[in-house]
């Protein structure tokens, strides 16, 4: 075979490095394109129509895909566009797209969409309600009759045919330790909730993910340039993206460049979802032979992009006299959408996460993942197990203002650490928590938080004693704990590989390659300090090289290999090797390194027991609020925040990183509102731990440490995130009315 030429080679040359927002690339003569979305949430799909479209505008749906018309990870799938049978409301069954947006929107709702006769009814019945008046023949009375005259459909339709939509469960996990080992199901329950002297609470939590309206919503730009595709998008997958458009455009891998640009800060979609806008973008500037860019509005974003799935955990704790976590049986209810290829490995994560760093006596836990006939969900590596994080630790709170102990004293009592195993019973799961005193120790100094927990507590329970009336000029005021970690390097895998892999070079002229995907430019600092400890190159001398060929591609989603500490890890390896040979073999020399195979061994997959995770970051959060008896506005007093996540390069900058964080948590505390909070203290440890992840702790402790203080000063448990003002509104109002 002849070899390539440069161009050649360079054509096949991809650069993983983001190239800013994909809403900012424009071309001329650009199509805007809208989606059009089925009306039904079921039904077989007859035609897609749109009467005398006007030139230059084009309408593309599923019969136009030259090739491939769904999208595949895994077992799990997703059509471009509903091709035959509808499966939720708003399903995509098809792309209109034209040079003036305001035409396209007009020509949108004139797209004629037709179901089957047996579908007629349903279609219908939404068609009238969401008619508006503007779109109504001035005959509509006219109409109105006739249709009043018509038999109903449900006498003239023979539905005998057709099955009610069945949720089927797609994934499951079961612990039992303890007696729940031992003894069938209904004794275990009794020996584990009916022992004297125990307290017993049930509660069901839910913590829904809601991205923030600021943010950019998803979409994409494409266009053709000869033969070649280009398309910006916010991907964090690109060879799924790319792999995805060759086939359902059926041109070869090498006339695709993805751009990847940036992607949502809070709850990026691109590991899946974001494919999908991309794949049928792409179609539409192939076919048009036209720059096409697709946005989704605010409102498809809310309804068709849901960021991670549905969860909803129930609790039953017994908790002794002293304290103790007698026992816990927890159910994980998770509803992964019409379908979520991760959706195995999202109910793992979320089983461990359940019972955070604690360790009761008995413990029972069924986590099942199941269909609805709602939009595909994805999967947020750096938050899949926020919501388990949420509902533990607002389930703790509860049980320290109804036993009336500390909340750091109950915390560090029956945390893992505090377990000697030659005394205790063996318990399945090995979490190496790091910090978990120092943060907690530093958080409670800085916060005062025990003075104040006791103050507004014995307050709280004052004002309960005396009718619930608080005097009308003094604020409800509450605070709360939450302690959480965020792991690298998980063990589990099930939806993909999490074998981090890296290489370094050292070339003639004292400079260093690193060949990975760019991380945070506190990041790319730590790895820069590391190479320059061992080979004594300059920092100004080391790069970062993002490129990969077509061929080359990482497999599977950036977030699952760019694990700070086990990166930092393996470049330290690269660079101790290559210092052993520069003085024994000629320059450039490469080294490889990936995770030993030894230290995933630690995990059990078969039997879900051992070492999950190869490293964690800690961190406790306090927050102070206040709630006006007046305006019924909430104000936060303060937020403090303690990290131990080992080796930091730059604090400051990890600083800012996190307050950054902290000011995102607070768009998303209550239902459109930002929350304010001038008064936000963040620390870290000095710690000999591995360097551990940042991203994900904040959005793991502070909205427990939030609903815990509202719970506290309303003297009413909050159940639920996010919160609204009217909600606030009534339970203020009800607990100020009570005789």
């Amino acid at each position: 075979m002849a070899a390539k030429t440069k161009n050649e080679a360079d054509k096949l040359v991809r650069s993983l490095d983001t190239v800013g927002f994909y809403s900012d690339f424009s071309k001329p003569g650009m199509l805007h394109a809208k989606l059009i979305r089925s009306p039904s949430d079921s039904g077989k799909l007859k035609s897609i129509e749109l009467l005398d479209i006007p030139d230059g505008y084009f309408l593309f749906a599923a019969s136009s895909i030259p090739g491939a018309r769904t999208i595949s990870v895994g077992k799990a799938s997703i059509s471009v566009f509903v091709e035959k049978n509808v499966s939720y409301r708003g399903e995509p069954v098809a792309i209109l797209a034209g040079p003036d947006r305001n035409t396209v929107e007009e020509l949108a709702r004139k797209v004629s969409i037709s179901f089957d006769v047996e579908n007629l009814e349903t279609a219908l019945d939404h068609v009238i309600k969401n008619q508006s008046p503007q779109s109504v023949h001035a005959d509509v009375s006219d109409m109105a009759d006739f249709i009043n005259d018509l038999p109903s459909l449900n006498h003239v339709i023979d539905k005998s045919h057709f099955e009610e939509y069945s949720a089927k469960e797609v994934a499951r996990r079961e612990v039992k330790v303890g007696v729940y080992e031992q003894k069938p199901l209904d004794e275990a329950d009794r020996d584990a909730f009916k022992g004297a002297g125990l307290f017993i609470t049930t509660d069901t939590w839910q913590h829904t993910m809601t991205a923030p309206k600021w943010q950019e919503t998803d979409g994409a730009f494409s266009y053709m340039d000869g033969k070649d595709l280009h398309i910006y998008t916010p991907t964090r997958w690109t060879s799924l993206v790319q792999k995805s458009i060759s086939e359902s455009l059926r041109i070869p891998p090498e006339n695709i460049f993805i751009h990847k640009t940036k992607s949502a800060e809070i709850f990026p979609n691109g590991l899946w979802r974001t494919t999908q806008t991309a794949v049928q973008t792409a179609i539409a500037a192939y076919l048009s032979k036209k720059p096409v860019k697709l946005v989704l509005s605010q409102e498809e974003q809310e309804h068709y992009m849901i960021p991670g799935v549905i969860t909803t955990i129930k609790y039953k704790t017994a908790v002794t006299q002293e304290g103790k976590l007698h026992a816990m049986k927890i159910l994980i209810d998770i509803d992964i959408g019409l379908s979520n290829p991760f959706a195995q490995e999202i109910v793992d994560r979320i089983t461990l996460a359940s019972f955070s760093f604690y360790k009761p006596e008995n413990l029972h836990i069924v986590a099942t993942a199941h269909t609805s006939k709602k939009a595909p969900t994805t999967i947020c590596v750096q938050s899949i197990d926020s919501q388990a994080f949420f509902a533990i630790e607002n389930e703790v709170q509860k049980i320290c203002n109804k036993i009336k102990i500390f909340p750091d004293e109950f915390r560090l009592m029956n945390s893992l650490n505090s377990f000697d195993e030659k005394k205790q019973k063996v318990f399945p799961f090995d979490i190496q928590i790091c910090g978990l005193d120092t943060t907690m120790k530093s958080v409670l100094k800085d916060s005062d938080f025990n003075r104040k927990y006791a103050s507004f507590h014995m307050e709280a329970i004052d004002r309960i004693e005396k009718s619930g009336k608080p005097f009308f000029a003094l604020p409800l005021r509450g605070v709360g704990l939450a302690s959480a970690y965020t792991v690298s390097g998980y063990s589990g895998v099930t939806s993909f590989s999490y074998d981090s892999k890296i290489e370094v070079t050292l070339l003639k002229d004292d400079r260093v390659i690193i060949h990975a995907i760019k991380p945070s430019s506190v990041v790319q600092g730590l790895w820069k300090k590391s190479v320059a400890d061992i080979l004594g190159t300059p920092p100004q001398n080391i790069e970062i090289d993002s490129n990969f060929t077509v061929d080359t591609l990482p497999s599977s989603p950036e977030d699952t290999f760019t694990s700070i500490g086990i990166m930092n890890d393996l470049i330290k390896k690269c660079c101790a090797e290559i210092q052993k040979k520069r003085f024994h073999q000629p320059l450039p020399i490469s080294a490889k390194k990936g995770v030993l195979k030894s230290t995933k061994k630690k995990w059990d997959k078969e039997r879900f027991t051992g070492t999950p995770f190869s490293a964690t970051s800690f961190a406790t959060a306090v927050v102070e609020i206040e709630l006006d008896t007046y305006t019924y506005n909430e104000k936060i007093k303060g937020i403090w925040i303690a990290v131990d996540c080992g080796e930091i390069f730059d604090e400051a900058a990890a600083i800012r990183t996190v307050r950054m964080e902290v000011q995102q948590e607070l768009a998303m505390l209550v239902r459109d509102k930002t929350i304010q909070c001038d008064e936000i203290h963040i620390s870290f440890m000095k710690s000999d731990n591995k360097s551990g992840q940042i991203g994900g702790l904040v959005h793991n402790i502070i909205p427990a440490a939030f609903s815990s203080a509202l719970s506290l000063a309303l003297t009413k448990q909050l159940t639920s995130l996010p919160c609204s003002e009217g909600r606030l509104f009534t339970l203020i109002k009800n607990k100020s009315s009570k005789k």
